[in-house]
């Protein structure tokens, strides 16, 4: 069984709520702002909190943080 990192969870969360939204091959980068760049709204924040809940047992969001850049948020599971 292959282990997936924190890294690449964040990452392939964030490309599963963007191409649901229709971005084909989402460049998602440490320096990308999850608002301004990625153009996430509430309820994809929501989602994507609830997403690394389940998948890496813990998310920024419900320890008061808020991450603003994809970095930041790979930052907060290492």
């Amino acid at each position: 069984m292959t282990q997936t990192s924190p890294e690449q969870t964040v990452v392939a969360t964030l490309q599963m709520l963007l191409q649901r939204r229709g971005v084909e091959n989402p460049e998602i980068t440490p320096e990308k702002q999850l608002g301004p760049d990625l153009e996430l709204d509430s309820l994809e924040l929501a989602e994507l909190s609830a997403a690394l809940e389940d998948d890496l047992g813990s998310d920024p969001y419900s320890q008061g943080l808020a991450p603003e850049t994809v970095g930041q948020l790979i930052a907060f599971y290492n």
